[in-house]
């Protein structure tokens, strides 16, 4: 596929209502996520992998951190003089009452990333989906079956709740989308299946200008992802089964479920092991000091910490300390933690910078884990 062939478009209007205290002052996309990652990182990889030498990152609001993490796109190789890394601000928007009910005010304010690409098709995704997707793959049977449109999608289980608000798919007997929805859960649950949308489309670059001018002249979408959804009664929209791995992360209970997952060595494997590699900021730490009496099973430790207590099942960031004495169970841990001697949590997610003093007990649930807010000392 020639490297011209696509660019991409980062779209950060995520709902993160139900995120709470991990998305007080961040974005979905800068989430920490597995010990060193960010949400983006999945984005920005599985597009800089498919040849992609353009991004422009659509921003929402709460953007510094984001903007620190990825710089100028150094770590996938977007730091460069023709393409790389572009973002856009609502705040340089000058209809702010627009900006107010929603994005595509944004979008057409900057027009001219979209009509000035040198590319012929974009590649639209969001934030909070974890996956390692092929999207040569995607574009190849984009370009074969002729469609306006392509959305990649995941077939589940109906009981699977970890997709709980996501929005579905419904196609006809041909492959074609029907319909757009939304995945909710019922008292009557079937154990059949249905199609969630992973949020990733392919249009062409003139198409989506069309239709996002056509918003704006018409009032009758001020978001990119209704446009994109209501364009099934006017063009030519396709799915694509994807049957990777794919996770949700999109509330606290889905986020602490993805984490979770990821400590079964096969399901790591194939996110982070396969034939493209997901790329993150790169931060040079020291080993990981593990004293005689700590016991660690079954987690995932990144450099820079000190352990001296227990540690079984849990996701632990850079430079954390768990004291002797202190027991973490089935949690998740943040960068620069402290957790102190004798403390017993479990099912308990801490944010940066969290101080758990000596003798601290905190319990969750696997469905209502814990959240310990951003510099909190407890």
């Amino acid at each position: 596929m020639a490297r011209n062939k696509l660019f991409g478009v980062v779209n950060l209007t995520e709902n993160d209502v139900y995120m709470k205290q991990l998305t007080f002052n961040r974005p979905i996309a800068s989430v920490p996520f597995l010990g060193r990652y960010r949400m983006i990182d999945f984005t920005l990889s599985n597009m800089v992998n498919a040849g992609i030498t353009t991004v422009g990152i659509f921003l929402n609001d709460r953007y510094r951190s984001l903007m620190d993490h990825i710089s100028s796109g150094k770590e996938w190789d977007l730091d460069r003089k023709q393409g790389g890394v572009f973002y856009f601000s609502p705040y340089a928007t000058p209809d702010l009452h627009s900006q107010q009910r929603g994005d595509i005010s944004t979008y057409f304010s900057n027009i001219d990333y979209l009509t000035e690409a040198s590319a012929d098709y974009a590649v639209i995704m969001g934030t909070t989906m974890v996956c390692n997707i092929d999207l040569k793959k995607v574009f190849k049977e984009h370009l074969e079956s002729k469609a306006d449109i392509t959305v990649v999608y995941k077939t589940i289980m109906e009981d699977d709740f970890s997709f709980e608000r996501c929005n579905t798919v419904t196609l006809n007997e041909y492959g074609g989308v029907v319909t757009f929805g939304k995945n909710l859960r019922r008292p009557d649950m079937q154990s059949g299946k249905k199609k969630i949308s992973a949020e990733i489309y392919i249009v062409r670059k003139e198409l989506l200008v069309d239709m996002i001018t056509n918003a704006i002249t018409t009032g009758e979408n001020v978001f990119l992802t209704d446009v994109l959804h209501d364009s099934v009664a006017r063009y030519k929209v396709r799915g694509y089964e994807f049957d990777g791995l794919l996770k949700n992360v999109s509330s606290v209970q889905s986020y602490y479920e993805a984490s979770m997952f990821m400590l079964d060595e096969d399901h790591i494997k194939d996110v982070f092991f396969g034939e493209n590699r997901i790329r993150t900021k790169v931060k040079d730490e020291t080993p990981t000091y593990y004293s005689e009496d700590s016991d660690v099973q079954n987690s995932l430790i990144a450099n820079g910490c000190k352990i001296e207590g227990t540690v079984i099942n849990s996701i632990i960031f850079r430079r954390v300390t768990v004291e002797k004495g202190a027991v973490v169970k089935d949690s998740i841990i943040m960068q620069n933690g402290e957790i102190r001697a004798n403390c017993k949590i479990s099912h308990v997610i801490t944010d940066k910078q969290v101080v758990l003093t000596e003798g601290t007990e905190l319990q969750g649930s696997p469905k209502n884990p814990v959240v310990v807010g951003k510099g909190s000392v407890l």
